[in-house]
């Protein structure tokens, strides 16, 4: 089954010349976001053509559909029932449609584009995009990556990070920034066997708005169908070097396609919305939101002209064209959001030059 309806109403957006991504008008935080991707790129020696992180990547797609009715199922991860219907805690057409077309992008961590997938780092990241107008120009995305949590929780630290990688200086970033220490120790994610085999959570807190008016705060958690299932890291160094990728395009290629449940985790009393640091308890409720299924890769040969379409692609941190997804006050949304555009726009002015995905 693939995805064939679009949302026709937007009738939410008071001004349809808003369909695209502004860069923010607060000079200070465009002026850190510019320093940012200078600094990442010097880090990684990134080439413009490719993103200064999460450079090696393959773009896929697929289709989600929602959960009407629930209520015979049971969470796994918490044991308790989900809601009944994912419309009764969000209004987003998402969740009423029948189904939405995706496209979707999985990703190594840092700005190199040849990272092994059996080296050091276990770092991955899955961005998601909910297709909702037939030109594809008006979408939802949720950006996620395999860690619990995040190492930072401003623009200024972020940057105090890249800075340290750059002039090996990452002894004074972790005395500097404690919670750091404790994230690489504790909270780094282990190898995947696979892409299917593994979890994904979204970094901030949104807030969910359903017809009412009720406003509930949330974070993503992306479940894979076949279960969670990690390499120690002596049997990840094992593996091939293309190995995750290479899993990829053999499921792909071969009608095997990778499903997941789209899970909400939903905020209690106490809980922290405005810090990426802050993870909360795993006894909170979680809501079955629906089904993503990837059926398929979507390769540089594709489209009219060959791969532009693929090259342009921006994936944006922030809820513009959808009603029933509102953002929280986290500090980074506005930071990683001016980082995505303008590393975006500085792929897009080389987008004549060749970029490699990672399924070979």
């Amino acid at each position: 089954m693939r995805a064939t309806s679009f949302v026709s109403n937007l009738s939410h957006i008071k001004n349809l010349n808003l369909l695209k991504m502004p860069l923010p008008e607060d000079q200070q935080l465009l002026k850190l976001s510019d320093e940012l991707v200078e600094t990442i790129r010097a880090t990684f020696d990134t080439p413009k053509n490719y993103r200064p992180v999460h450079a090696k990547g393959q773009l896929v797609k697929g289709y989600f559909t929602p959960h009407k009715d629930a209520s015979s199922q049971r969470c796994l991860l918490t044991k308790m029932p989900p809601h009944k219907d994912a419309s009764k805690l969000s209004n987003a057409p998402i969740f009423t449609q029948p189904s939405t077309p995706l496209i979707m992008r999985y990703s190594t961590d840092t700005g190199f584009k040849n990272l092994p997938d059996n080296g050091e780092n276990g770092s991955r990241g899955f961005a998601i995009r909910f297709v909702l107008s037939e030109d594809g120009h008006t979408h939802y995305d949720i950006i996620t990556n395999n860690a619990y949590g995040f190492v930072v929780s401003t623009g200024e630290g972020f940057l105090d990070q890249f800075k340290a990688m750059r002039d090996d200086k990452m002894e004074e970033f972790l005395d500097k920034y404690p919670h750091a220490r404790y994230f690489m120790e504790n909270q780094s994610p282990a190898h995947s066997y696979s892409f299917a085999t593994e979890q994904w959570h979204s970094i901030h807190a949104y807030k969910f708005v359903n017809d009412e008016g009720k406003e509930r705060y949330f974070r993503w958690r992306i479940v894979p169908w076949q279960g969670v299932m990690k390499h120690s890291k002596a049997d990840a160094a094992k593996q091939e070097k293309n190995y995750q990728f290479d899993d990829l395009g053999y499921r792909l290629s071969h009608n095997k396609p990778i499903k997941y449940r789209l899970m909400a985790q939903l905020a209690e009393e106490g809980d922290e919305v405005n810090d990426s640091t802050k993870v909360w308890p795993e006894t909170n409720e979680f809501a079955e939101m629906g089904e993503i299924v990837i059926d398929r890769l979507w390769e540089m040969d594709g489209g009219e002209p060959a791969g532009r379409e693929q090259k342009r692609i921006i994936y944006d941190p922030i809820p513009r064209y959808m009603k029933g997804v509102e953002v929280s006050e986290d500090p980074l949304l506005e930071v990683r959001t001016a980082v995505y555009l303008i590393s975006g726009r500085i792929r897009r002015e080389h987008i004549q030059e060749e970029v490699q995905q990672a399924v070979k």
